[in-house]
């Protein structure tokens, strides 16, 4: 008589549907933060649900867009001024042995000076105004971005280049034609970098250098120690993030690369 195999076969993580991953992820953050909450007392860090009603108070109150509005600006443009310099830099190293020697010290210099030490910096240049979270942020992303292409610029195959030169295309064309098709994984997983290293850089800023913003709901609502508000803006800047991430960043990404799908972007998913 045969045995019956009663032995559980669980489904290989692999196979698991990337949508029922974040799921898990989701739920695992908030059953996380559940048993935290059980914890501490409840007027220093609530429940989940106890946050997302003060979020949703906040937002039916009508102050949450002005804040918003100035947040997500102010990390538009730093996000825009870091990723442009960051791609010249890291072109720039990546094709020039000189430029790369150059170059290379203001980079790692850059890369090793705490985040919150160009706030302060921007703070004392510009003041109490929009500038100051955007060259904080500008200042912060740029290095990273130009590591990042530096070493997608050092991945392309040399003939390319050394044929470039050989039929004596244009900088320019040369940048269109060979450079950026093929780092484009490094671009999108630079950006993709350049975007979370923004809204922490905006939002520390905002604390000690803006009269408005995220950041700056965040630091009032401590200084008056009223936690309740302080998560609630807390929740809203995390459901902003996800809005961003899934709903305008990986679209985006699936149309850009739509034409090569053959090439593997686990890493940046």
């Amino acid at each position: 008589m045969a045995t019956r195999d009663k032995r559980v076969r669980l489904p290989a993580l692999g196979t698991v549907d990337g949508w029922m991953a974040r799921a898990g992820g989701v739920l695992l953050f908030f059953v996380g933060w559940t048993a935290l909450a059980s914890v501490f007392p409840e007027n220093l860090m609530p429940f989940p649900q106890q946050a997302l009603g003060d979020a949703w108070e906040l937002v039916q109150s009508g102050q949450v867009w002005r804040h918003l509005a100035a947040t997500m600006a102010a990390m538009f443009w730093g996000f825009i001024g870091g990723m442009a310099l960051g791609i010249q830099m890291g072109v720039f190293m990546g094709i020039d042995d000189y430029q790369r020697k150059f170059l290379t010290p203001h980079v790692i210099l850059s890369l090793s000076i705490p985040h919150i030490s160009w706030g302060i910096t921007a703070t004392l240049v510009f003041g109490f105004d929009i500038l100051s979270p955007i060259f904080a942020t500008i200042l912060v992303v740029f290095p990273f971005v130009a590591v990042t292409i530096w070493k997608g610029v050092e991945n392309i195959d040399a003939d390319l280049l050394r044929m470039s030169k050989s039929f004596e295309l244009s900088f320019g064309r040369t940048l269109r034609r060979v450079i950026i098709p093929n780092i484009a994984p490094s671009l999108l997983s630079a950006s993709r970098l350049a975007l979370a290293l923004s809204w922490k850089t905006v939002v520390i800023t905002e604390v000690f250098a803006a009269g408005q913003g995220m950041g700056y709901k965040i630091f009032s609502a401590y200084e008056i120690i009223d936690f309740d508000e302080a998560w609630g803006w807390a929740v809203i800047f995390m459901i902003v993030i996800l809005i961003v991430e899934y709903g305008i960043f990986k679209p985006v990404q699936r149309k850009v690369f739509a034409y090569r799908q053959d090439a593997d972007f686990s890493m940046l998913s």
